[in-house]
């Protein structure tokens, strides 16, 4: 708590010398109201004290650019009026929204709101509160903490002002904005009860999905109903089971091996937040799918997830995808070289690899050559300058690739002719054209 009252000791120094110079009415009344401000300054400070400051965020779990309403109030608990309230909140590293319809319910008639700002100023009297509601967006992932809230009081005269921070616990955690994927081929394999998937493994009979015309198909598939109703003869689809083993890699840090490393480090900031949203996006197909996704994204350390920690849904993906961030000088025991060359010996050829990167050091290279003998398919993204949302018309592209980007894309060959899939992303590629790309390409149905 902080006090400020040098307008008031200035005015009793001026009070006390007008009785020793003048004594008389007017430095009688001079001095009755510095005791009168004197006295309302020690009950101001009672009653300070007794103000009630809480503040509120909601939802607490939204994605990126979603609407946070926001709400902090000062509610007077005291006996004591106050003429002059500001309440002040510094919110959060975020961007103000603007045009948005609050859904706050409506509160009682003795409290005084701002709408869309983060400060309120006016009286407080007994039992009245004080306000502010807005709206803010998020355009980055991770954990946003809110700041602090300021209140201030002061007296009719402005004599003096007590003043008090406070700091409510409030946090939203952003999560990555889920990139629509539209298809991603992998090796389904061991068909399990269950488990619902596009593919024709294993045909779940007690889900019909719809009915095509008939085709040789055996008798026991045939819709008898529809088939009389549309006067010829109709065959059920059922819905399909499969499962699938995923692997899969995000490396949010930034190589040791990589020259340049300022003009990397702020490369790396834009490229974490393109690699979440790509990923976020490949596991919500996989987990749709049915398949298994064990994730291990590479920041200040290894963070992993695997099928066993999920129950039914793929929310702690996103929860570590949205939290983690990457460093740019990250040690040997979390370099993408080393997980690979620790987790190769329990791949099989069930597996699909599925790697995110800012970039592939050489020694990573031939680890990729050894997996893919290994497994059923290796993909690599390498998305130094981002990619196209699929929503965005495709546009020309002035953007330069760094000398070991053009290294890496001229090896990118080489790697395609051993089955292992390895794209270094333009910004104006969509993740979707690339998926489709290396599925058309013969060399892989080798």
């Amino acid at each position: 708590m902080k006090y400020d009252l040098s307008p008031l000791i200035t005015l009793s120094i001026f009070s006390v010398l007008m009785l020793l110079i003048s004594f008389g009415p007017f430095s009688i009344a001079v001095t009755a109201v510095t005791l009168v401000m004197w006295l309302y300054f020690v009950l101001s400070i009672g009653a300070f004290k007794r103000l009630e400051v809480k503040a509120s965020v909601y939802p607490s779990r939204v994605f990126t650019d979603d609407p946070v309403e926001c709400e902090s109030y000062v509610r007077n608990r005291s006996k004591v009026a106050f003429s002059q309230v500001e309440l002040i909140d510094f919110a959060a590293e975020g961007y103000a929204m603007e045009n948005v319809v609050l859904s706050f319910e409506e509160e009682l008639s003795d409290e005084k709101k701002s709408l869309g700002e983060r400060h309120i100023k006016g009286s407080l009297k007994p039992k009245e509160i004080l306000k502010v509601k807005y709206v803010m967006g998020f355009r980055t992932r991770g954990e946003h903490e809110f700041h602090s809230i300021r209140l201030s009081i002061k007296s009719v005269l402005g004599l003096f002002k007590i003043e008090r921070v406070f700091y409510p616990k409030r946090q939203v955690l952003v999560f990555p904005q889920i990139l629509p994927i539209d298809k991603f081929k992998t090796m389904l394999v061991d068909p399990t009860e269950g488990e619902k998937s596009n593919f024709k493994l294993l045909e779940d009979s007690s889900h019909i999905v719809g009915v095509h015309e008939y085709s040789r198909e055996p008798f026991q598939r045939i819709h008898w109903k529809i088939s009389a109703h549309l006067d010829k003869l109709m065959v059920k689809e059922y819905e399909y089971t499969a499962s699938s083993i995923i692997r899969m890699y995000v490396d949010y840090n930034l190589p040791k091996e990589v020259y340049a490393r300022n003009v990397w480090s702020s490369i790396r900031k834009d490229y974490e937040e393109y690699a979440s949203i790509a990923s976020s996006g490949i596991i919500k197909y996989f987990a749709d799918h049915g398949m298994g996704i064990t994730l291990k994204v590479l920041a200040d350390k290894i963070y992993k997830v695997s099928p066993q920690m999920v129950r039914k849904d793929y929310v702690p993906y996103l929860d570590v995808l949205a939290r983690e961030k990457g460093v740019n000088d990250p040690s040997d025991d979390i370099s993408m070289e080393k997980v690979l060359g620790k987790d190769m010996y329990s791949m099989s050829k069930s597996t699909t690899v599925v790697l995110i990167s800012l970039y592939l050091t050489d020694n990573v290279v031939p680890k990729l050559l050894t997996i893919r003998s290994r497994v059923s398919r290796v993909v690599v993204f390498v998305m130094p300058y981002g990619f196209r949302m699929p929503y965005h018309k495709k546009y020309r592209t002035f953007a330069i690739l760094p000398q070991e980007v053009k290294k890496l894309r001229d090896q990118s060959a080489l790697l395609m002719e051993n089955n292992v899939m390895v794209h270094v992303m333009m910004d104006n590629e969509s993740v979707d054209e690339v998926i489709h790309g290396y599925e058309q390409n013969p060399l892989e149905n080798r």
